[in-house]
């Protein structure tokens, strides 16, 4: 098995996320049917007087729209509702039916926003008539059943805490409406609930940093310095962006511009690739055969045995401001690095033929 072969099947273990995805915050009622979302798979949306027919007929205009919340709508906390808020409302339904669309990413928040539930909208848009509701509503209740009519079906993806969250994110929550667009605030949920996911062909990878106390600048600057010079000795074509947010515990975000190129630098961070001063790698204990990869960078240097000595250098090196700042490698990433072990010993001993 080459080196190439090991790092596909490595990259079929990590997410993969489309940049022209739309984002959407989600309330469920103040967070009273998080539970009921999260365990029926759907989002939904009230004012059930007004029906998708309704909204449909509106053909995407709010004056449309808002004329027929006037006929058929009450607000029971609002007895002479004002003009703007029958615009607010006829702009949420239009958003809800009209906008949303499958594979959507949407996020919902918990009461309090202590929790963001986070899923892939796979449709389709429904609605539920007066008997389903009260169908759904008299089944064993074991948390509080939403009685909106209007759905969509949604793929848990998982879910993250605030506090672990940038800080970023708290100016999201601010939003009181019952939906959002939030596309500016995609990198920082990507990463709260992706530790390491590839995005427009790019790998995206967020070191956790788990020392308590105050952090010596001199390790971070020198874990990301050293990290991006290990990078340019291996594969000069390629770079490394990076994005941190640490005091104490925290996140450091390195984005490899080439996705495999990025992987290869994990795994040899994790020590599951190691580089030999004889110029050669080894995956797990056992030689790798690298044609096609990692000898790519030799159209650009003719030295080849000399660049490796120094990654190999700047490899061990990076142990010291791993070990003092206490940084975590994510633990997908290493278990899908784990992983190709089996298989490398697998195919590096084939069973033998039994006897006739």
């Amino acid at each position: 098995m080459e080196l190439k072969e090991i790092i596909e099947n490595i990259k079929k273990e990590i997410p993969v996320l489309d940049s022209s995805t739309d984002y959407w915050l989600v309330r469920a009622n103040s967070g009273e049917y998080y539970t009921d979302f999260n365990l029926n798979g759907y989002i939904g949306i009230g004012w059930n007087e007004i029906t998708l027919e309704d909204i449909r007929r509106a053909d995407n205009n709010s004056n449309v729209l808002k004329e027929i919340l006037k006929e058929k709508l009450t607000f029971q906390d609002d007895s002479e509702p004002s003009e703007n808020k029958y615009g607010i409302t006829a702009g949420q339904l239009l958003r809800f039916v009209n906008n949303i669309k499958r594979n959507d990413i949407v996020v919902v928040p918990s009461e309090g926003s202590e929790r963001f539930l986070v899923g892939k909208v796979t449709g389709p848009l429904y609605e539920l008539n007066q008997s389903q509701l009260e169908e759904y509503k008299s089944e064993e209740l074991t948390h509080n059943r939403s009685d909106f009519a209007k759905r969509w079906k949604v793929y848990w993806l998982g879910w993250f805490n605030r506090s672990d969250a940038d800080s970023a994110l708290y100016k999201m929550i601010y939003s009181h409406a019952t939906l959002s667009n939030i596309n500016d605030y995609k990198p920082f949920i990507n990463r709260a609930l992706f530790p390491c996911y590839i995005e427009d062909e790019k790998l995206y990878i967020s070191y956790h940093v788990t020392e308590e106390k105050d952090i010596q600048g001199v390790y971070l600057g020198q874990f990301v310095y050293q990290y991006s010079l290990l990078t340019r000795l291996l594969f000069p074509e390629t770079r490394v962006d990076s994005k941190i947010n640490v005091q104490s515990e925290g996140i450091i975000e390195l984005i490899t511009h080439t996705v495999n190129y990025g992987l290869i630098i994990s795994a040899i961070l994790s020590g599951a690739i190691v580089l030999t001063s004889g110029g050669k790698l080894k995956f797990m204990g056992l030689e790798l055969e690298v044609p096609g990869l990692i000898n790519t960078y030799q159209e650009y240097q003719k030295n080849k045995l000399e660049r490796i000595k120094q990654a190999k250098e700047l490899a061990d090196e990076l142990g010291v401001p791993i070990s003092e700042l206490g940084i975590r490698i994510p633990r997908k990433l290493t278990t899908a690095i784990e992983s190709q072990k089996n298989v490398k010993l697998a195919s590096s001993n084939p069973p033998e033929k039994s006897g006739e």
